[in-house]
C-alpha cells in the first residue's frame, strides 16, 4: 500500500540524516487544545511555518518561528496567541517539571476528542519531566480503580529520549495524533492508551536546500514501531507507521500516513516480511503472496490529509480533510473512510474563540457501495485495529456516521470553555463482528451527543475543570451500558 510514498519517505530519512543540524528539545503533547488552539492560530498568520498536523509536536521547529516574529506588526489575536505559546515554550523547556493531576468521571469516557483524553471512569496520575542538553525523560505513574482493560497501575507517557542531529529517537508509551481532525483521527488517535515502543522523528522541519525539493516546503517525518498486548486474536502483535507531512505554502499542510499491524505469534516477522510490508507487497495471489494469505505481512491503513487555511476580515479559516484506505489499489489507498471539516477563529469580546464543523464517515466506500463490518476489521489480526479494547484511530470505531459542531473559547483571565453537539449514528447497520473483533459499540445507536466542560485557575500550580456529557440513546460500550454524567478534575503543575 502506498508504494511510492513508502519509497519516498525511506529517501528522505537518509537524505536529511546526512543534511540535518542539531536542535534538541522535547515536543508538544498530544491533547493540549489550548496550546494547540494558539500554535494554530499562529500558523495561520504564517508565523509558524512548521507543520503542525503530527503530534507530539515539536518544540525545535516552533520556538525557531515564534523567536522570529515582531510583536508590533501584530494584531491582538496573534499577538495574544504570541504571547501564549512564548510562555508555555518557557514552562515546558526547563529543566525540571513535575505534574500531578486528579479525575473523577462517572462513567467510562468512550469519545474522547483532542482535547479530552482521559479514558477511565476515574484516574490519578503524577509526572516527572527532565530535559538536559542532549538528553530528556519522562516518568509518568498513574491508577485507576476500574480500569476497562484491567491494568490498574500504569507508565503511560513515559519516555527517555535522545537527540541525534536533527532527530529524537524515544523509547516510551507515547500519545500520537495524526491528521487536522479536532473531534477524531481516521488513522491515528490517542482514544486507546500509547502503545509503548520506539520512535524517531525530526526536531526542526526546515525545508530542503535542494532546489529541485525545496518546493516541498519545511516538512516532519516520524516513524515508529511499537508492542501491542498479549491477550488478542494473534498475541503480541507488533503497530508500525510512518507520517510524512509539508508545507509547500503558507496556507497548505499535507500529510501522508501509514500505518500496520506486524508479525505476531505464528505469523512470519522476518526482515523479508517486513520489507514486503513497507513496500506493499501484501495482497493474496500476488507478488509472492499466497492465495490463503499465510505469509501476508499485515494489516495496513494508508491515507492522505490536507489542510488549506485563510482569512477574512479579523477571522482565520480553514478547511480539511482526511482520506484513510483499508485497502490499495495502484499504489494508493483504497475502499477508504472520509472525514472533513471547517473551522474559524476570532477575537470577540476580549476572547478567543474557535467554532470546528467536522463530518466523519468510518463505514467503507459509504459515497457508492457501503462495505459494512469490515473497516478496522482484519481476517488475520481478528482483534481489529484496536488496543487494550479501544480503537486505536476514530473514537467512534467502524461503520459510523458523524456531523458535530465544537466550540472553544479562550477568556483573558484564563478561563476556558470547550463544548461540543453531535448527531451520531453509530455502527450503521446495528452489527458488528462476534469476538474477538467488532466494533467496540456492538449495539448500534442514532443520537445527539452533547458535551461540555469549564476549566479555570485557582492558583499559579492549581486548575480545576468540570465536564458534562448527555446521550439522547443508551451507548453500550465493550458490553457496558453507559449512562450520562461527568466529570471533576484537579491539576498540579510546579
Amino acid at each position: 500500500m502506498l508504494k511510492r510514498f513508502a519509497t519516498f519517505s525511506c529517501w528522505l530519512l537518509a537524505s536529511s540524516l546526512i543534511t540535518g543540524q542539531a536542535i534538541a528539545g522535547p515536543w508538544i503533547d498530544a491533547g493540549d487544545a489550548r496550546l494547540r488552539h494558539h500554535i494554530q492560530v499562529l500558523a495561520d498568520q504564517g508565523i509558524i511555518t512548521a507543520p503542525i498536523t503530527t503530534w507530539p509536536l515539536m518544540w525545535a521547529s516552533i520556538s525557531s518561528d515564534i523567536s522570529k516574529a515582531r510583536a508590533q506588526q501584530l494584531d491582538e489575536q496573534t499577538f495574544w496567541s504570541l504571547k501564549y505559546v512564548k510562555f508555555a515554550y518557557q514552562q515546558q523547556t526547563r529543566s525540571l517539571n513535575i505534574n500531578a493531576s486528579a479525575t473523577l468521571r462517572s462513567d467510562v469516557n468512550p469519545l474522547t476528542t483532542f482535547a479530552n483524553n482521559q479514558r477511565e471512569s476515574d484516574s490519578t496520575n503524577a509526572q516527572i519531566d527532565w530535559l538536559g542538553d542532549r538528553f530528556a525523560a519522562r516518568i509518568n505513574a498513574s491508577y485507576s480503580s476500574d480500569p476497562l482493560d484491567g491494568d490498574e497501575l500504569r507508565a503511560d507517557g513515559s519516555y527517555l529520549a535522545v537527540t541525534l542531529g536533527n532527530w529524537a529517537l524515544s523509547a516510551g508509551s507515547i500519545d500520537r495524533w495524526w491528521g487536522p481532525g479536532w473531534q477524531n483521527s481516521l488513522i491515528l488517535s490517542h482514544n486507546a492508551r500509547p502503545v509503548p515502543g520506539l520512535a524517531l522523528q525530526r526536531s526542526s522541519a526546515s525545508a530542503f536546500e535542494t532546489p529541485w525539493l525545496s518546493w516541498l516546503g519545511p516538512w516532519q517525518l516520524v516513524a515508529f514501531g511499537g508492542q501491542l498486548e498479549s491477550e488478542r486474536h494473534v498475541p503480541d502483535a507488533k503497530l508500525v507507521g510512518a507520517r510524512f507531512s509539508f508545507k509547500p505554502s503558507a496556507h497548505w499542510e499535507i500529510g501522508l500516513s501509514r500505518t500496520a499491524q506486524w508479525g505476531g505469534e505464528g505469523r512470519p516477522q522476518d526482515w523479508d516480511t517486513f520489507k514486503n510490508l513497507v513496500l506493499g507487497k501484501d495482497n493474496g495471489g500476488s507478488d509472492g503472496i499466497d492465495a490463503d494469505k499465510s505469509n501476508e505481512p499485515g494489516n495496513q491503513l494508508g491515507g492522505i490529509d490536507i489542510r488549506y487555511n485563510f482569512s477574512w476580515s479579523q477571522y482565520n479559516n480553514a478547511a480539511y480533510i482526511q482520506f484513510v484506505g483499508e485497502d490499495e489499489a495502484g499504489g494508493m489507498p483504497s475502499r477508504g473512510m472520509l472525514q472533513a471539516g471547517l473551522e474559524t477563529s476570532f477575537l470577540m469580546w476580549d476572547t478567543q474563540h474557535r467554532l470546528v464543523l467536522e463530518a466523519m464517515e468510518t463505514t467503507l466506500n459509504s459515497h457508492s457501495d457501503p462495505i459494512y463490518n469490515s473497516a478496522y476489521e482484519h481476517s488475520i489480526y481478528q482483534t481489529g485495529y484496536r488496543y487494550k479494547q479501544r480503537p486505536l484511530a476514530a473514537a467512534t470505531d467502524n461503520d459510523t456516521r458523524a456531523l458535530a459542531l465544537s466550540g472553544q473559547h479562550y477568556f483573558s483571565n484564563g478561563h476556558q470553555l470547550q463544548w461540543t453537539a453531535a448527531y451520531m449514528d453509530i455502527n450503521q447497520d446495528n452489527v458488528t463482528r462476534g469476538f474477538p473483533g467488532g466494533s467496540v459499540f456492538g449495539t448500534g445507536a442514532d443520537t445527539t451527543y452533547l458535551t461540555a466542560s469549564y476549566a479555570l485557575p485557582l492558583s499559579k500550580h492549581w486548575l480545576a475543570e468540570v465536564g458534562v456529557n448527555f446521550s439522547t440513546e443508551t451507548l453500550v460500550y465493550n458490553n457496558e451500558v453507559l449512562d450520562d454524567g461527568g466529570y471533576l478534575a484537579l491539576r498540579f503543575k510546579y
